[in-house]
């Protein structure tokens, strides 16, 4: 795989994390109380639902290949229905199979794209362990848990793309890139500067990030964890 077919594995891949962790903001956008939710009991179902989706996979055909297996049954349960009752008709659904075998590989192709291979092997181990990191960060640290979903989004996307579109010199004893880890931090202070009004707290929420995404041994889990104890111990502003 060339760097460009690797920077759209990654974007695609990072896509459907940004758009998976706007499940983690919610309640900081969105009055949870009125459906009788904390933020901590709504963070323990998404747990538990996360959980029970990872078990299916690694106790089951894992969901790709379910998925794969519900568009083959639906394509030729469509044709045989055709057949049966408008056979005269078949030449002029042609087309429409064509429309759904190319569905089909367009899917395969899309997963073989954004599943890597641990994920094939033991199921999606990453979005657990983000919810898990959440979750046990608002345990430890409340409300500063919102400066850890801002740089689990921001950082471990802006990185990774920045790492594999220009990463050349990795970092020691780390498979993360120097040229990644400094897009990461550029575009996490960006965003924290003006959330916590501070430069000296900011920075450290960041280089705290850059440290957890690059010597942690998963980093959905260690960076919700590390910045938003960095956030609780500097004491910065609570986003209500």
């Amino acid at each position: 795989m060339n760097r460009l077919e690797k920077l759209k594995a990654i974007a695609l891949r990072k896509l459907i994390h940004v758009v998976l962790s706007v499940f983690l903001i919610i309640p900081y956008i969105a009055n949870l109380s009125l459906i009788g939710l904390t933020t901590q009991l709504y963070f323990t179902i998404l747990m538990v639902s996360v959980a029970f989706i990872y078990v299916i996979q690694v106790k089951r055909p894992i969901i790709t290949a379910m998925i794969m297996d519900v568009l083959v049954s639906a394509r030729r349960t469509i044709l045989q229905q055709i057949m049966k009752t408008s056979p005269n008709l078949m030449s002029s659904f042609e087309a429409l199979d064509e429309g759904l075998l190319r569905l089909e590989r367009t899917m395969r192709e899309l997963l073989d794209v954004v599943e890597r291979d641990y994920e094939r092997r033991g199921g999606y181990l990453g979005i657990l362990m983000g919810i898990v990191g959440v979750l046990a960060s608002n345990l430890i640290a409340g409300d500063y848990v919102f400066y850890g979903i801002i740089s689990l989004i921001v950082y471990d996307t802006m990185s990774a793309l920045g790492g594999t579109l220009l990463g050349r010199v990795n970092l020691p004893f780390s498979n993360a890139t120097m040229e990644g880890m400094l897009v990461g931090m550029a575009s996490l202070f960006i965003i924290l500067f003006p959330l916590t009004g501070n430069l000296i707290s900011s920075l450290a929420i960041t280089v705290a990030a850059a440290l957890a995404e690059a010597y942690g041994i998963e980093d959905n889990l260690t960076i919700p964890i590390v910045t938003s104890l960095m956030a609780l111990v500097l004491k910065t502003p609570i986003i209500p």
